[in-house]
């Protein structure tokens, strides 16, 4: 069989090269010096510690490791532990719990995270906002939020996410046409590039503030302190800008568009960090790359049932520690000193149902035909080969439908009547089945919660699919009614991730104590083996 070779285009040859060296382990070889190090035995303790931690506080897998640096700033911050070394501590803190490899990040690193830990509170410290209100809070944590996306930069540089986002801008900038007239081409430029990472990488509120930060003050990096004590000053204006930025009403239609092409992205890849060596080979006989796309695409389909079935266990968990046990713990009791009168069927189906919800939710996400994984190759081939797509639909937007405020209120009404028929439905139900009115607020607290986990669920499904889906009837009949429960359980996981108290218990109660008994233990450990050692070097 003759290789018939076929030259890839100028970007896709820099997007390999990139990710030949993206491995966070060659970057540190690169760097030199002696890596940060902590007790094998202590690290175990804290590892357990963050499981549990993690299951309590719900995040997506990506954002995992940003939230514990933000936790671990936040707490030394606000219960006023000196700043000083801070940058090593936060290093351990993370070596401990299982973020970073141990013996991998070097000394001077930490120097780097305190330099930039102290450009932040800069920042707060001589802005004009007053300290302890609201607002003072605000800025605050927002000011954290950042610091964490860019020590989470520093210390694990994303390599391969931008070269992979660099890549997918260039392919697709030229197909996307904005005629907003009120954007310069500069911000239509930015806006294509904020809706590239927040559909390729999953960039949160606060990575895509930090890069509208650099983008709106360049010298960042490089300010002197004068300079960012007269940035402070202006730093409630700066937010306010971004703020105004991010609002852009076109930007949730260009990440959904962008959305539909980033498993291509992703499986490309896959396939240059599998084997980096022979990535050039691969990619310039247009048959083998077709083979490996079609292989790699079946590996990501197994990979995803088994997160799919981790991540239903980690949500029950979470909803069952959380919500839950305290939901349940306070039922019993209204129903015997309140009600006077114990409901066993709806105490079982308040115990029951959700769980059995979610493992309905799970038993019916499909994973992508065989047709998915065909578009992926004729979508990859276009990008590699041809440097670009010969057609993205729907990438053609025009500035933004202004509604009347009377086609508005009509839709708002018609919205409120589908919340009033699907609540009066289920709960005309419930009242049949002797729900008390206790029982039937924690049935619609837990339905609208799994619901809204388990499309969360169903969307890391459908972010595999290249494919447009036609959506059957009745389904459609079936998500309508669900929506306003959707739409309830996304309200509620907001404003229970804000005043979820075992969170509290464990960050500023159990947390604090344990980190400082741990890194007393560590020490002296230490101490144990140096007199060790000196014993040794007497004999």
């Amino acid at each position: 069989m003759t290789i018939v070779e076929v030259m890839y285009s100028q970007s896709t040859q820099k997007l390999i090269a990139q990710l030949k060296v993206s491995d966070p382990k060659i970057y540190y070889q690169s760097e030199g010096g002696a890596g940060i190090q902590v007790d094998s035995f202590v690290s175990k303790l804290a590892f357990i510690y963050e499981k549990i931690r993690t299951a309590i506080d719900y995040k997506e897998e990506h954002l995992i490791r940003k939230a514990a640096i933000f936790r671990i700033l936040q707490r030394r911050l606000l219960i006023k532990i000196s700043t000083e070394d801070l940058g090593l501590a936060l290093i351990k803190e993370l070596i401990r719990a299982g973020y970073l490899e141990n013996n991998l990040i070097p000394q001077s690193k930490a120097l780097e995270v305190d330099r930039l830990l102290e450009r932040y509170l800069t920042l707060y410290n001589f802005s004009i906002v007053k300290k302890g209100t609201r607002a003072g809070n605000r800025l605050f944590k927002w000011l954290v939020e950042m610091c964490a996306c860019e020590i989470e930069e520093l210390l694990m540089p994303p390599l391969a996410n931008r070269a992979l986002a660099e890549f997918m801008y260039k392919v697709m900038r030229p197909g996307v046409n904005l005629g907003d007239k009120s954007l310069s081409d500069e911000e239509k430029d930015l806006q294509v590039y904020l809706a590239v990472h927040r559909a390729l990488i999953k960039s949160d509120a606060a990575m895509i503030d930090l890069k509208l930060l650099k983008h709106f003050y360049p010298d960042w990096k490089t300010s002197a302190p004068k300079e960012l004590m007269n940035l402070a000053r202006k730093i409630s204006n700066l937010k306010n800008r971004i703020e105004k930025f991010k609002k852009y009403p076109l930007a949730e239609k260009l990440t959904r568009l962008f959305k539909k092409y980033t498993f291509a992205f992703q499986i490309l890849r896959d396939i240059i960090l599998e084997d980096p060596a022979k990535a050039e080979e691969i990619f310039q006989d247009a048959e083998e790359l077709a083979y490996q796309i079609q292989s790699t695409c079946d590996r990501v389909y197994k990979k995803t049932k088994i997160k799919l079935r981790r991540s239903i266990v980690r949500v029950l968990i979470y909803l069952f520690i959380t919500k839950m046990l305290l939901a349940l713990a306070l039922e019993f009791p209204y129903d015997y000193y309140i009600a006077k009168e114990v409901m066993f069927l709806p105490l079982a189906i308040n115990a029951l149902f959700p769980v059995f919800l979610m493992f309905i939710l799970g038993v019916f996400i499909r994973i992508p035909s065989r047709k998915n994984t065909e578009r992926v190759v004729a979508v990859a081939k276009e990008m590699v080969y041809e440097g670009g797509l010969k057609e993205i639909k729907g990438g053609s937007f025009g500035a933004k439908a202004k509604r009347s405020a009377f086609a508005l209120t009509v839709f708002y009404l018609l919205y409120l009547i589908l919340f009033v028929f699907s609540f009066g439905v289920l709960i005309y139900i419930l009242r049949s089945l002797q729900f008390n009115i206790f029982s039937l607020l924690i049935f619609l607290l837990f339905l609208s919660l799994v619901s809204f986990f388990g499309i969360k669920m169903r969307l890391k499904v459908r972010e595999l699919m290249v494919i447009d889906k036609r959506e059957n009837p009745l389904v459609f009949l079936i998500n309508l009614f669900f929506l306003p429960f959707l739409k309830a359980g996304h309200w509620l996981s907001e404003k229970f991730s804000k005043i979820n108290i075992f969170v509290f218990i464990l960050d500023f109660i159990i947390e604090a104590p344990f980190k400082i008994f741990l890194e007393v233990i560590e020490e002296w450990i230490a101490f144990l083996r140096e007199k060790k050692e000196e014993m040794y070097s007497k004999e």
